[in-house]
């Protein structure tokens, strides 16, 4: 094939040469001085994201919790300051006018109320962890998806952009046919109009990316380079556990489970209402509202209180309770079949990428090819104009199913990684 003639390059070499470079742009990744990573960007989105600060806040929170139930052991030391106004022949009163009380008051034995407290904290500190967790993962799949948009639509773009470049340089081609009276106006309003089409198309292809561009910026929270992404494959078709591993990582299924802890305390909980709760109280009074001048004195007491609240309702709060456990303990259920939904059906994914990625690849070669020769063949006279033109538009046509592979492919395979291995995986400094 002659590639340049005394003019330069001639019409089926530039095809074929774009064809190859925009091969080569997709398959290798330009480095630059200030790369944006995808874990780059995913760091960026945490430390901008509002969402993960509330977690945060939430879980230092849930810490207190833990605190404040441990200190419910403890003794309850307190002061009571009482000033009583009585007329003055009122005989139970003749005594001082303020009295002060100190009292410290030990819990005994309370039917397990205060382990029931501990448990139902600690377990509340894991659903705000995983909680964190989560929310970081959903950032982090955010990220990915508006990640894999970028790439599949700037690889439209270039798709378009090319085909926007055949399009124009075969109307012009046409046209001078046209002048010549070599071909029919027909011609020249067919090729006019499939110019008019693949603008349209570029021009949604661009819309996308400008939109991926922007969803991906208010996620990082600063612009986006998209000449300076990296693209990386995460290949993990050969894998094997995948479905396990994404059970084990999946926060939502270990905030399920915590959540069926919490529900567990909240049944020991309701359960020691039923029983009496027995204190030791030591107090220290000054003062007395019956006898003046009395100076200090010194009181210990047993206690022993019982209540079955309103109409027996602490009953009805234990039932409660064990209902909220059987729920809590079915939604461990529900986000295991969530995760499992999606991981298989990434799974699935990857393993038709490979060989629908080298399909298309052979695709667009041929296409290209074809385009070629049949360009060659109109002007010898052996092949209509509209085959010319449909052949042009089958190699835009694989381009473009091409680019969207790409982006599904950047897309499962990052997101399987998050998946299997956890967002911090993600973070790992990457080797390119």
């Amino acid at each position: 094939m002659v590639l340049v003639n005394k003019k330069g390059w001639n019409g089926p070499a530039r095809g074929l040469f774009a064809a190859v470079l925009f091969s080569v742009l997709l398959a290798v990744p330009v480095v630059s001085f200030s790369a944006e990573t995808l874990p780059a960007l995913v760091r960026d989105a945490f430390a901008h994201h509002p969402g993960v600060r509330s977690q945060q806040s939430l879980q230092e929170v849930a810490l207190a919790g833990i605190d404040g139930a441990k200190r419910q052991f403890w003794a309850e030391p307190s002061i009571a300051v009482e000033h009583a106004g009585t007329s003055a022949n009122d005989a139970s009163y003749q005594g001082d006018e303020q009295v002060i009380t100190l009292r410290l008051k030990q819990p005994l034995w309370t039917g397990g109320r205060l382990t029931g407290n501990l448990s139902k904290a600690e377990a509340e500190a894991i659903v705000a962890e995983t909680e964190l967790e989560a929310t970081r993962q959903q950032i982090a799949l955010r990220v990915i998806q508006a990640w894999s948009d970028i790439i599949a639509a700037r690889s439209t773009v270039a798709a378009y952009e090319n085909s926007r470049d055949t399009h124009t340089r075969l109307l012009d081609m046409v046209k001078r046919r046209n002048d010549e009276g070599a071909t029919a106006k027909a011609d020249v309003e067919l090729a006019r109009s499939r110019l008019e089409g693949v603008l349209a198309d570029l021009a949604s292809a661009q819309a996308r990316l400008d939109t991926s561009l922007e969803q991906l910026r208010v996620l990082v929270g600063r612009p986006v380079d998209p000449e300076a992404m990296v693209t990386t494959i995460q290949n993990i078709s050969g894998k094997s556990g995948l479905l396990q591993a994404a059970r084990e990582q999946s926060p939502l299924i270990a905030k399920a489970r915590a959540q069926a802890k919490v529900a567990e305390a909240e049944i020991k909980i309701a359960q020691a209402a039923l029983w009496p709760e027995v204190a030791l109280s030591a107090e220290r009074q000054y003062g007395s509202f019956s006898q003046a001048n009395t100076g200090s004195q010194d009181r210990i007491f047993i206690t022993v209180n019982a209540s079955l609240g309103g109409g027996g309702s602490n009953f009805s709060a234990v039932d409660g309770a064990r209902a909220r456990h059987y729920a809590a303990v079915d939604e461990i259920q529900v986000q295991q079949l969530l995760v499992d939904e999606q991981a298989l059906s990434d799974i699935a994914l990857v393993h038709t990428l490979a060989p629908r990625k080298a399909a298309l690849m052979r695709a667009r070669q041929s296409a290209g090819d074809v385009s070629s020769s049949w360009e060659r063949q109109f002007l010898a006279g052996r092949k209509q104009w509209q085959d010319l033109m449909n052949s042009a538009r089958e190699q835009a046509q694989a381009d473009t199913q091409l680019a969207d592979v790409l982006g599904v492919e950047q897309l499962t395979g990052w997101r399987l990684k998050v998946l299997t291995e956890g967002v911090d995986a993600l973070l790992h400094p990457l080797e390119y």
